[in-house]
């Protein structure tokens, strides 16, 4: 690669990084959140990227943050303690409602795939599925519930959960969009426009509905016919801030 290439790429780096960080750093204002609070919020996420989606040993994490590996050993701790403790509950939910969705599991079939969680509580997160009428029980084996899609709720862990999925399908969109710029089947698109609150309502329901029906159907489709992979798709809409014209 060229100097000037490699000069462009670091660039471009450090400025889709930064954009990324305009929601969290926008949100954490408003909430009057100290700096250093953020900043060990963000080692912290760091952590767990380089952890989960990496599978990196302390001793790589410690270089890549360039510190020592008592300073990481101490995030690993929080790591391994009860701050992520509410979404992993949901995303446990949501793992177990996926694998029934793909096809009905038995007991045992769920207990391997999810051997590396204790007994009591893929019972305790089975059991609230099956309150929430997500599965259902037949035969000693568990069904997914065809109307039940959706993962919402006023429960804040529903929502910081969703939030955590939605980001993770953004994520991906800037990455092929603008990172490496390949031919991956990705959009991303903004519309800031002028409305009332009625016709946004409306317009935001049949989006809604339009996304769910299609990722249905198209989820019927690879189950008939074995062809397809994983997409995420999502939208985000909200009333935007005066903008004062200079």
């Amino acid at each position: 690669m060229a100097e000037s290439d490699a000069g462009a790429f670091l660039e471009l780096k450090q400025r889709v990084v930064y954009s990324l960080l305009r929601a969290a750093t926008r949100t954490a204002l408003r909430l009057r959140m100290p700096l250093k609070q953020l900043t060990e919020l963000v080692q912290m996420a760091y952590f767990q990227e380089a952890r989960e989606q990496h599978g990196l040993q302390l001793e790589a994490i410690a270089q890549l943050f360039g510190r020592s590996l008592r300073t990481v050993s101490s995030l690993h701790r929080r790591y391994r303690g009860d701050f992520f403790a509410p979404e992993r509950e949901v995303s446990l939910r949501r793992a177990v409602a996926a694998l029934v969705n793909e096809s009905p599991a038995t007991d045992e079939r769920l207990a391997a795939a999810f051997a590396h969680i204790p007994e009591a509580q893929l019972a305790a997160a089975l059991s609230d599925l099956e309150q929430q009428r997500v599965l259902h029980r037949r035969q000693g084996t568990w069904h997914r519930n065809p109307d039940a899609h959706d993962f919402s709720g006023n429960d804040w862990r529903r929502r910081v959960d969703g939030l955590n999925r939605q980001l993770d399908v953004l994520a991906e969109a800037v990455w092929h969009r603008i990172v490496v710029d390949d031919a991956e089947p990705a959009l991303a698109r903004t519309y800031v426009f002028r409305g009332s609150d009625e016709d946004v309502q409306q317009l935001l329901a049949r989006l809604d509905q339009l996304a769910q029906s299609g990722a249905i159907e198209s989820d019927d489709r690879v189950d008939a016919t074995g062809r397809g992979r994983r997409f995420g798709v999502t939208f985000a809409a909200g009333p935007m801030p005066v903008e004062e014209s200079s």
